[in-house]
């Protein structure tokens, strides 16, 4: 039975993960459409076909590999002198098509985000600890004080915990709590820990549980999403700069990681699928080849010189880009089986 449960977790994982892919490809598709672009193919899928077929001049297909799928534009990579081709449409067109896939992405996440804060809520920061012979403890900080602002940043959710840390000055850390129906405000002096190699005021962080009508969950939402756009940058900026490599994931650790949460709990699934949306948008729009990114540079490039790079140039380093990004690919993959045998 455990044999059975972790193979259709992991077609689970493969399906959500698919699907977040397919909703980035039919952002492309259905502006692309809109925008009079035309398009060749569809693909639900990757590899050998299962099902094709024509519609309105469009062939549709479904394949073998359900990892996502493909929008194949009419003159996408080519130099075509035909009026309906992708290179010969106006430049706003060509770039709201291509940004569209990871507004989609972004769209997906929001409404995900909004069916966690309905039906499951979120957690609140609290102060789980406070330590003997603390600061916080001299201070008058307790257990159970739920925390509303810190170092300047107000609190809603504990995912607020790290941006609330690196605000520190290491000088005095202000905060403001809730202890019952009373709002208390503290300025509590670090200290250096030789131990930890910190500055710290003695108090342990968890959370509390807190429920939100629909209302409430829609408008926290766009702050819960700015805030994980927020923190993706910063970590795949931090990868960019050679750090924090060794958390990497791919797509082993994403499949590894929503195989346990569907065999834990939907909101755990909602949670991961909200984080892999917004990862997958985020990423898209970096500046580089053979990202949607690297593909509204060449726009850029084309609206500030009046005249597009030609496109054989183009393509080819596109090309270069996709095969750099495989061989990381690679790379990250094998560090996430390493990963899973060494754990």
């Amino acid at each position: 039975m455990d044999i059975i449960a972790t193979v259709l977790s992991i077609i689970g994982a493969l399906l959500v993960i698919g699907i977040i892919i397919m909703v980035h490809e039919l952002g492309h598709f259905s502006i692309g459409r809109a925008c009079k672009i035309k398009v060749v193919e569809f693909s639900v899928g990757f590899g050998p076909k299962i099902k094709q077929w024509v519609k309105n001049g469009i062939l549709y297909s479904i394949r073998w590999i359900f990892l996502g799928g493909y929008t194949k534009f009419y003159g996408e990579d080519e130099e075509l002198h035909d009026r309906d081709a992708f290179n010969m449409q106006p430049a706003g067109r060509r770039a709201l098509t291509i940004f569209a896939g990871p507004m989609f992405n972004i769209i997906f996440a929001f409404l995900l985000v909004v069916i966690t804060l309905c039906a499951f809520g979120d957690y609140a920061p609290m102060v789980a600890e406070v330590y003997e012979g603390s600061p916080a403890q001299a201070a008058g900080l307790q257990a159970g004080d739920v925390i509303l602002e810190m170092n300047g940043v107000e609190m809603d959710f504990t995912m607020e915990i790290d941006a609330a840390k690196r605000a520190s000055n290491n000088a005095t850390m202000p905060i403001k709590v809730q202890r019952g129906n009373q709002i208390l405000s503290f300025d509590i002096p670090y200290e250096y820990s030789e131990a930890q190699n910190a500055y710290i005021v003695g108090i342990g962080i968890g959370g509390q549980r807190v429920t939100f009508g629909i209302g409430e969950a829609v408008s926290l939402s766009f702050k819960w999403m700015f805030l994980l756009v927020k923190e993706t940058l910063i970590a795949v900026f931090g990868l960019l700069a050679g750090q924090g490599t060794e958390n990497a994931m791919g797509v082993v650790g994403m499949v590894s990681y929503l195989g346990a949460a569907i065999r834990s709990s939907i909101e755990y699934v909602l949670r991961l699928g909200v984080a892999i949306s917004v990862s997958l948008a985020v990423f898209n729009l970096l500046p580089l080849p053979a990202l949607d990114g690297g593909r509204l540079v060449f726009i850029g490039i084309e609206k500030l010189f009046r005249k597009p790079v030609p496109r054989n140039v183009e393509g080819a380093i596109h090309f270069v880009g996709f095969a750099l990004l495989i061989v990381v690919f690679f790379l990250i993959t094998y560090q996430d089986i390493s990963r899973m045998f060494s754990g």
